[in-house]
Order: structure tokens, then sequence, then C-alpha cells
């Protein structure tokens, strides 16, 4: 069996990626400066350069924020596997496990689709430091719906 992403769904991954789209412009402001730096079927990886704008005054990220960006990334993931331009999905379970704080540096994120189902989308990620030591593991399930 072929795997393919909607075309829908790969204009939007790609445009995402080329830093052309309306997204990249409220990541930026919301979420911080996130690049998404390859795509495939159920895969992302991406690099988040963090700056001051979220950090504490103690200099670490607040674990809220980190949560925000981690069901960004899941959608992203998720948006990955839609094979019907009609298709969207709406987070149904988020979970955030936290090993260290993560500070202002380069976090490299890796995103999987573990198990896509006619409903449900199961995706699981890792925030890396710049040391590549693991902050945080992002588990997410996001339910599949039709539009129009």
């Amino acid at each position: 069996m072929t795997r393919s992403t909607s075309n829908r769904h790969t204009d939007i991954l790609n445009g995402y990626k080329s830093g052309g789209s309306r997204f990249n412009d409220w990541v930026s402001e919301k979420l911080g400066d996130i690049a998404l730096d390859h795509w495939t079927w159920g895969e992302l990886r991406l690099t988040w350069k963090i700056d001051e704008r979220f950090l504490m005054p103690d200099g670490v990220m607040f674990g809220g924020h980190i949560a925000s960006v981690g069901d960004h990334l899941a959608g992203l993931a998720a948006m990955s596997v839609l094979t019907d331009d009609r298709e969207r999905f709406r987070t149904t379970r988020l979970e955030i496990e936290y090993f260290r704080p993560l500070t202002r540096t380069e976090a490299a994120i890796e995103a999987r689709v573990v198990n896509a189902s006619k409903n449900l989308i199961h995706v699981d990620a890792e925030i890396r430091n710049g040391e590549n030591k693991l902050c945080n593991r992002v588990q997410a399930t996001q339910l599949r719906r039709m539009t129009g």
C-alpha cells in the first residue's frame, strides 16, 4: 500500500518548511522560532531556537509553553498522515513528561505517528537540548474528522 499525504496537507507542510506559510508568522509570534527541517509520512524533525521571550526569570522554559509547542508539533505530525483534503483533526489527549529544564538553547524535536486508525492518530515526540539530552517527551492523540 502506498501512503500519501493529501495535496492540501502536503502544501501546508511544504509551505511551513519553506518558511512561506501564514503559519510561520503565527508560530514565531506565539510559540517561538520553530523550523520544520524535514517531514515525510508520519515523521518530522524540527529545530526550536529558544529565546528569552518564553523563559521564566530563572532562565528555564515555562512548562505550559512546552505543552503548547507539544500540541503544535503533534498536530503537524498528525497532518502528515491525512489522506483526504477534507480531513481535519483535534487534540483529544496531550501528555508531557519533563525530564530536565529546557533553557535558552536550540532544541531538536523529533515527532512520529505511532498509530493512525480510521478515527485516531497517536503521536510521540521528543524534545532534546543542545547537548542532545532528553528534556521532554510528548504523547498526543488526535481525533480525525471530515469537513464539508
